[in-house]
């Protein structure tokens, strides 16, 4: 069976070592990716068969793929569906994708790729701060989640691609691409963009000096994920505007009240305020 991965970042790569190691010789894998040193670094990890889009060799593994697996921003996967509709594919074509939203892609596949060709959404709970292939690992998903959200297509087609995962150690869990975007506007998203908040105040108000200097952990844990890709954030956040848009109302809201307590000095008003429990 072969397995087309369009894109080698952090999760592509991952993937691609993933499926290499844990896999065996159950499936073979090619791949696209636009930057040729990432090609090169692959070749090194004995990932022998990829190439730059636009090439006859993405061509014929787009053609002769039984699985693709999407692994690049979201705003750029209508482009590859497209480039996927357009080519004769395997009567039994999976298209499959790690995107951290739901809706739009669902609805893409559905638009571009029909009813002809099988679709499968996924989404690995596995990242870091964290970009690009230097930082592929086979292991990154082991005892992570994997969600499975929405498809076009058979059962069994799910079923296949849950099979891949399982074999990289996840732990499997399903949920409707309506209510994954939401929960990770709040899980994901949110805490994303706090951290970029956190950091670009902290850095413009102390100076990169003191913050470097007296940074202690829990700002150094909080401010984190803020090294990761701005082009990457920036395409995720505009994919799920209107969640992340209700997910900060509601932390204005919060930072509002908290605001209005310290001005009262009422440290009764603040306790109730930060009073939580995690689950």
């Amino acid at each position: 069976m072969k397995i087309l991965i369009y894109g080698l970042g952090h999760i592509g790569g991952s993937l691609a070592l993933g499926i290499k190691k844990y896999c065996k010789n159950s499936y073979e894998i090619t791949y696209i990716d636009k930057d040729k040193k990432t090609i090169r670094k692959a070749k090194n990890k004995k990932l022998t068969n990829g190439d730059l889009p636009g090439t006859a060799f993405e061509k014929f593994s787009i053609s002769s793929a039984d699985i693709i697996f999407i692994c690049i921003d979201p705003s750029k996967i209508q482009s590859v569906f497209k480039k996927i509709k357009n080519l004769k594919t395997k009567k039994n074509l999976i298209v499959t994708d790690v995107a951290s939203t739901k809706e739009n892609v669902l609805a893409d596949a559905k638009s571009i790729l029909g009813k002809e060709i099988a679709f499968v959404g996924g989404h690995p709970i596995a990242g870091t701060e964290n970009s690009g292939f230097d930082y592929a690992d086979p292991n990154l998903f082991k005892g992570k989640i994997f969600i499975q959200s929405g498809s076009i297509g058979l059962q069994k087609n799910i079923s296949t691609i849950l099979n891949i995962w399982k074999k990289l150690n996840s732990n499997i869990v399903k949920i409707k691409p309506k209510e994954h975007d939401k929960v990770f506007s709040y899980l994901s998203h949110l805490p994303h963009a706090l951290s970029f908040c956190l950091n670009k105040v902290a850095v413009k108000r102390l100076g990169a000096k003191r913050v470097k200097a007296f940074g202690g952990t829990s700002y150094m844990d909080y401010s984190r994920i803020s090294s990761s890709s701005e082009n990457l954030w920036s395409d995720i956040f505009l994919s799920n505007k209107d969640n992340l848009a209700s997910s900060i109302d509601d932390s204005i809201d919060f930072l509002k009240n908290l605001k209005l307590a310290l001005k009262k000095h009422s440290q009764s008003n603040i306790s109730k305020l930060i009073k939580s429990r995690r689950p």
